[in-house]
């Protein structure tokens, strides 16, 4: 008689899963939280907020005679009004009953399906909101530098290299987006992700728009019509153009009183020099009394080279002996700053610069935070099949209506063109 081998047994042996779930994608909101932990919130309906701007000194000044001299004429303080409306996002999730059957025990899965999906639904959301949030408010999140359609897997109509920055690092897998021409006037049409390589600058999607071309654009779901408005971000706040407007008010009018310091990086690396003067342009346009609280919020890319720029310049002296006095480490521990200014990186942040925020001045318009959609009560809908009739699956939705400000252009710095580290 045979022996019993290991094929005759399988069926009674157990299958082993782990329990553990790893993230094997990104999801970072660093920006949105900061301003939500720092920032002023503001309820507000749907009629504009309106922020008052103490905007230019009044006042004549001058040598007087005392002897019966003429004074002259005086002038006063010219204040000035911004005004902020909040926009509103959705985020959408589908689920079948057969996800929720399937895992709403612990003999059947390791999680809960179902409930799992509102915990992910949200930290997803948060992290679209954060990538929005580094735009110049019109929901641009990168620029088609060439286009690839041969030679792609099954299900992939074309290939974008997207220019840097911001490369790829505003996408995510299956998010649906649109496609407008350079000058944000024609919609060609939409398309889903479906793959993200933030290393390679390069987005796969599942249809090309017709017309699209390099140099155009693409942006998230559900923008509209020419120049379309959307969170007003870093690159929205943080700029020193004279052109344009700015929360309604003309640039032009107030081309110095709006404009955020600015330091050129002329494409080199970032130097403690720049950094210094970016800081020293904040003082000499408000005063050493107005100077905030900055924080240095900036890309991967830009904290490598200030750590490189660390290493280069350290010189290493080792003495005394317990605790880690024996240890070496090039890259320092502790809080990160530059110039004293606390280091805030983040994934999404632009690759080239580097963003001097005073929180104090900065927060949001808001109408509704993050939250279920509900109708009268239910948050839960139903889908319909092709009958007519109820089909066996259910959506939900997170919405919210909010829009960021910042009251004091000024009180902020930026580097931009910086030289992005060989690697990135």
């Amino acid at each position: 008689m045979a022996q019993m081998q290991n094929a005759q047994s399988v069926a009674l042996q157990l299958e082993k899963v782990r329990d553990k779930l790893p993230l094997l994608y990104e999801r970072d909101d660093m920006l949105l939280t900061m301003i939500q932990q720092r920032g002023d919130v503001e309820r507000v309906s749907s009629r504009n907020m309106r922020l008052p701007l103490q905007i230019r000194p009044g006042g004549k000044a001058g040598l007087a005679n005392m002897d019966g001299g003429d004074l002259g004429r005086g002038s006063g303080t010219m204040y000035d009004v911004a005004q902020v409306t909040p926009v509103f996002f959705r985020f959408a999730v589908e689920i079948t009953k057969l996800v929720e059957y399937a895992s709403n025990a612990p003999e059947k899965a390791i999680e809960n399906a179902a409930k799992r999906e509102v915990k992910n639904a949200m930290a997803q959301f948060r992290s679209f909101l954060d990538k929005v949030m580094q735009t110049n408010g019109n929901g641009v999140l990168g620029t088609v530098s060439s286009i690839t359609t041969s030679g792609l897997p099954a299900g992939v109509a074309a290939q974008f290299t997207m220019a840097k920055p911001p490369g790829a690092q505003l996408f995510y897998y299956n998010q649906t987006v649109q496609v407008y021409d350079p000058t944000l006037t024609t919609n060609r049409g939409s398309a889903n992700v479906m793959l993200v390589d933030p290393f390679n600058s390069l987005l796969q999607v599942d249809s090309l728009p017709g017309g699209t071309s390099a140099n155009d654009v693409i942006v998230h779901d559900g923008l509209t019509g020419a120049q379309p408005t959307s969170l007003f971000g870093i690159l929205y706040h943080q700029t020193n153009a004279t052109t344009g407007t700015w929360l309604n008010l003309n640039r032009s009018t107030y081309p110095v009183e709006l404009a955020t310091p600015r330091v050129n990086g002329n494409n080199s690396a970032l130097t403690p020099g720049a950094v210094r003067l970016a800081i020293n342009k904040v003082r000499k346009s408000l005063g050493n009394n107005q100077l905030g609280k900055l924080i240095a919020y900036t890309s991967l890319e830009q904290e490598h080279q200030w750590e490189q720029l660390g290493v280069t310049i350290s010189q290493i002296i080792k003495e005394g002996a317990g605790g880690r006095a024996s240890d070496l480490d090039l890259l320092f521990t502790g809080e990160k700053t530059m110039a004293g200014v606390p280091i805030k990186s983040s994934i999404n942040a632009n690759q080239t610069r580097v963003d001097f925020l005073d929180l104090s001045h900065w927060g949001r318009a808001v109408m509704q935070d993050i939250d279920f959609y509900d109708v009268g009560g239910q948050t839960v809908f139903p889908i319909y099949g092709a009958s007519g009739g109820l089909a066996s699956a259910y959506i939900f939705y997170f919405v919210t209506g909010f829009q960021v400000w910042n009251e004091s252009p000024r009180s902020g710095a930026y580097i931009d063109n910086l030289a992005i580290p060989t690697g990135y």
